[in-house]
């Protein structure tokens, strides 16, 4: 259902740059409103790429995040709540929430030396599209890469991080598929909500033959109090 012509009036856009859109709805300015402060939101909205996080995508976050942290309607009020969703704003294919790292990306970012060594060259885009276990087998030996774990640390310490420490409520709103980094995005929010029906979550480290990192790892024996959600999510690459 579309927003009322009233509440769209108080809605404002504070950023939106090649797919990710942050906006800002002073509650108080809402005629028979029940609540008070802002609510800002932060869309994931590059739904063209499923919203996977690669280098651009984590630039793009930590841009939206500084906007979040100094734009003048909210660097001064501590009444509000950061609620991330991958909602399409067009009514569109919205069915991502985040698919995780971008297995592309790193199929084609591998240092000449990755961590066991091996030629990291794919040829073509049909030879990748035609055997994907191959692919699969590329991406995890590039982890071990140094272009790929830069890139993962970037995500955990100025992304994950930064949302963890946020001194005001954030709330998940999952709209779809929340793979992986997608997942963690979620974690570092202080609550996840989502209909089971729209699509599932999951680790798929095992599934790939990727290690978990230890940043990953810490925040999802953090988040996840259930054991066997652990146990079977991070080691059986359980869907839920």
């Amino acid at each position: 259902m579309p927003p009322s012509a009233a509440f769209t009036q108080v809605v404002q856009t504070l950023f939106d740059k090649d797919g990710i859109i942050v906006t800002a709805a002073d509650m108080s300015k809402q005629p028979k409103a029940e609540i008070e402060g802002i609510v800002v939101t932060l869309f994931l909205h590059r739904h063209n790429e499923k919203n996977v996080i690669n280098p651009t995508m984590i630039s793009l976050l930590i841009d939206a995040l500084d906007t979040i942290d100094t734009h003048p309607m909210l660097a001064d009020n501590h009444n509000k709540a950061l609620i991330i969703t991958g909602v399409s704003l067009e009514g569109g294919n919205d069915k991502f929430f985040s698919n995780g790292l971008d297995l592309e990306w790193m199929l084609n970012s591998g240092d000449s030396n990755p961590g066991n060594g091996s030629n990291t060259e794919l040829g073509s885009d049909e030879e990748i599209t035609a055997n994907s276990d191959v692919a699969f087998e590329k991406a995890r030996e590039n982890v071990s890469s140094s272009t790929t774990s830069q890139m993962v640390e970037s995500f955990c310490s100025n992304v994950l991080a930064r949302i963890l420490v946020l001194p005001f409520l954030t709330i998940a709103a999952i709209n779809g598929h929340c793979i992986g980094a997608g997942l963690f995005i979620a974690l570092s929010c202080d609550f996840r909500i989502m209909r089971t029906e729209r699509g599932f979550l999951q680790w798929p480290e095992a599934r790939l033959g990727m290690r978990l990192s230890k940043g990953f790892a810490e925040l999802s024996k953090a988040k996840v109090t259930e054991p066997v959600v652990i146990r079977e999510g991070v080691l059986m690459a359980k869907k839920y």
